[in-house]
């Protein structure tokens, strides 16, 4: 990757939808969901 790259990459994620910037990306990113998302619960062992 260079120089370009990454600002093109960085171009285009500012042109997302705010709704795929805001997105979680990893169950920690989830707030409010600890009875289901926590350590040792139902999603995390799926």
């Amino acid at each position: 990757m260079d120089l370009f790259t990454s600002a093109r990459k960085e171009d285009i994620a500012r042109g997302a939808p705010l709704a795929a910037r805001m997105r979680p990306r990893t169950l920690e990113e989830f707030v409010g969901q600890g009875h289901i998302l926590g350590k040792g619960k139902l999603l995390r062992r799926a």
